[in-house]
């Protein structure tokens, strides 16, 4: 389920997935249909392992009916949601409903999840702002140089370090931050070079305009230095 506005375009064989808004700019997003992939073959595999055989189905749901999509995505996955409960019969046309174990298989989908430790709710003046040297014990802010945060004290040097930020920010604040929240947080002052690091780490943008703020995923850590 996607909420994009504009009119999206796809390259296949480049497995380029973008959009053009309105006011013409251009815009690439995280290919959809290779992230929902990754999940039927999470899910087919998982099935497998518990000698399950269910037909794993994806396809792309865009909710945000402002949303057009060129001729480029005729043959792809994805539709308004107005086209969902059609969608739905059709499946059900081709995979009627057979007997089983519903309650074996909802048990095995519920022990995947667990619950996320309790969320603090820590006044926003208390925190120290920045990009924090971890091996300074968060004590110094680090800037941003040649696609690198380093810390002007003890000269620490990482790729990562505004990904630690965010995942802070997550944590103790909320899981999403606009372009204003990212940059009076992170100690930023330019609202374009704020946008090209939002964009360099691949976040979902969901809206336009003012409204626009930035889903900061559980696993915005990625890879250690």
């Amino acid at each position: 389920m996607k909420q994009i506005a504009g009119t999206l375009f796809y390259k296949p064989a480049q497995h380029e997935f973008y959009r053009i808004q309105d006011d013409g700019i251009h815009e690439n997003f995280p290919n959809p249909f290779d992230q929902a992939y990754r999940h039927q073959l999470f899910l087919e595999n998982l099935f497998a392992s518990w000698k399950l055989a269910i037909p794993i189905l994806y396809t792309v749901v865009i909710a945000n009916y402002r949303e057009k999509s060129d001729n480029s995505l005729q043959n792809s996955p994805i539709f308004h949601i107005s086209g969902l409960p059609s969608f739905l019969e059709n499946l059900n046309k081709r995979f009627p409903v057979k007997s089983g174990n519903l309650s074996f298989i909802r048990a095995k989908l519920d022990a995947l999840y667990f619950r996320l430790p309790p969320r603090r709710t820590v006044e926003s003046s208390r925190l120290r702002r920045g990009v924090l040297c971890r091996e300074c014990k968060y004590l110094h802010a680090m800037q941003y140089k040649h696609g690198s945060w380093i810390c002007a004290v003890c000269h620490f040097k990482s790729k990562n370090a505004l990904n630690e930020t965010l995942f802070h920010y997550r944590m103790l604040i909320k899981p999403h931050i606009t372009n204003r929240e990212f940059r009076e947080f992170v100690g930023i002052y330019s609202i374009h070079a704020a946008s090209k690091l939002l964009m360099r780490l691949g976040l979902e943008k969901v809206g336009t305009g003012r409204g626009t703020y930035y889903i900061i995923p559980e696993n915005i850590l990625g890879e250690e230095d």
